[in-house]
């Protein structure tokens, strides 16, 4: 599948490492779960616009945060698109 070249994956990636807790928290929440599967049959340019949106409209809050970044990291998983956000966390105080 071909990526699109306009959309920067990199700044869906807010938080790392994620953990497993949080993620089940935030993502169990109905909204985010509609919202998701909103999101199936759409080109990866509407993908990233709307996680994009989902973002902006949830004041970029902590819980949104870990629902796209752990989403970014599933569509990564299945080779749909390419980040260059290490996924372990660094090393450096950086």
């Amino acid at each position: 599948m071909k990526q699109d070249t306009i959309c920067n994956w990199d700044t869906l990636i807010f938080i790392k490492p994620l953990y497993q807790a949080e993620i089940k928290e935030c993502v169990k929440d109905s909204e985010w779960q509609k919202f998701r599967a909103s999101l199936k049959g759409m080109s990866t340019e509407q993908k990233y616009q709307n996680l994009v949106y989902w973002i902006y409209t949830h004041l970029c809050s902590r819980a949104a945060q870990i629902q796209v970044t752990n989403y970014v990291n599933a569509l990564k998983r299945g080779g749909i698109v390419t980040c260059h956000v290490k996924t372990k966390p660094s090393l450096s105080n950086n």
